[in-house]
């Protein structure tokens, strides 16, 4: 009896040890959905986890990633901050409900919820919850090619001026502080009022072209190559473009960032503005550099600028190319009248960096927006919205 068995294991013994495996899997599979069960519904029955009037929001990818990280856990953003509204918890625990359709909102970061696979989704979803999209980003860098991604999403959360609600990076205040802009649809001042005799002093120590400060050498935009060619152009001129940083001759140092931007204010008639990727509405706080230190910003990127900037305050090297904005700066260089006439804006508006703060207190308060919450909203095109005319260039190449 003894042989009879011991030569059956023998002859099957490979198929023995994957049919231990398997009951081994199973049993670890069944004891760990047991245990799932169990805290789940033990942490549902945990009254601070769940009251009536806090909206929940789930994380679904890392929280360690902008703008992710500035949400902070529960609702102590939302409380530090000063938001209107701070009834609204956050967390990246999707076992803090028994089903995930017991939250109220579900956010995905662009930096990661494009390399998801479907399996990777909820795949428990109800109509009255939110799926949102949060991105600073931009689509050149982080574009969004799954076509499961048409359809999926409710509200976006972005730095796009058509978001559902803006995370920006640039905001423009009138001079009694309120915000006017950035804006689709941007009204400016017409008349804007002259500089004072006193400013026109400030403006009288400069002495060189252009300075720009740069740390990455190989963008999506190929700035650097835009750069290398303003450069020939301006040599005619006698004009130079100082590069500082990794990428040029002329060195600041970032310890000492003070002394670098005193240098823009009183030696530099321009600043490059130049975005290393070319998407809609991606206008970063690279503009604010020549903005708060008394330069001309010349831009370089996909934005319309007019959204952002007032007319007659800035020159567009995309739009303008090489040779046309070498001549322009000349020009402009040669001619204080014409160079004071281009900070007249200073009169009529401020621009700041966009506050972390702002940005998350819109959060919750389309949380609590009630006629936003109950209508049917779903991004059908997401794809086209998000990558705009760059789609083909970042999904089909």
């Amino acid at each position: 009896m003894l042989q009879s068995i011991w030569r059956f294991i023998s002859k099957n013994f490979s198929r023995i040890i994957i049919l231990v495996i398997l009951i081994y899997i199973m049993m670890l599979f069944y004891i760990y959905n047991s245990k799932l069960y169990t805290l789940r519904s033990e942490r549902k029955n945990i009254p601070y986890l769940s009251h009536k009037d806090m909206k929940y929001i789930l994380q679904w990818t890392r929280r360690f990633s902008a703008p992710f990280d500035f949400m902070g856990e529960g609702n102590t953003a939302f409380v530090r901050n000063k938001c209107k509204f701070t009834n609204c918890f956050v967390t990246d625990n999707s076992w803090h409900f028994l089903n995930l359709s017991d939250f109220d909102a579900i956010a995905f970061n662009g930096r990661d919820v494009i390399h998801l696979w479907p399996f990777q989704m909820p795949q428990d979803r109800t109509p009255k919850q939110k799926y949102i999209f949060g991105a600073m980003e931009s689509p050149d860098n982080f574009p969004a090619c799954d076509e499961n991604l048409d359809g999926f999403f409710n509200w976006t959360w972005t730095y796009k001026l058509d978001s559902d609600f803006r995370w920006g990076y640039i905001t423009i205040y009138d001079l009694n502080g309120n915000v006017v802009g950035p804006a689709i649809d941007m009204k400016w001042k017409k008349d804007m009022e002259p500089i004072s005799e006193d400013f026109k002093v400030k403006l009288s120590s400069k002495s060189k072209a252009a300075a720009w400060f740069v740390s990455h050498c190989s963008t999506k935009s190929r700035r650097e190559f835009f750069v290398k060619e303003v450069q020939e152009e301006l040599k005619s001129y006698g004009w130079t473009v100082d590069v500082f940083g990794s990428c040029g001759q002329f060195q600041c140092p970032r310890s000492n960032k003070n002394l670098c931007f005193e240098m823009i204010e009183n030696d530099y008639y321009f600043y490059f503005s130049l975005e290393n990727s070319l998407s809609e509405d991606y206008v970063t706080e690279k503009l604010l550099t020549a903005l708060q230190y008394s330069a001309i910003p010349v831009v370089y990127g996909a934005a319309n600028y007019s959204r952002f900037l007032p007319p007659g305050s800035y020159l567009d090297g995309r739009q303008l190319g090489p040779k046309e904005l070498a001549r322009q700066m000349s020009e402009i260089i040669g001619n204080q009248s014409m160079y004071h006439d281009y900070f007249r804006w200073r009169n009529h508006y401020v621009y700041r960096e966009t506050s972390d703060n702002d940005d998350i207190c819109k959060l919750c308060e389309m949380m609590n927006d009630d006629s936003k919450v109950s209508e049917i909203s779903v991004w059908k095109d997401f794809r086209k919205w998000w990558n705009g005319a760059r789609y083909d260039y970042n999904c089909k190449n």
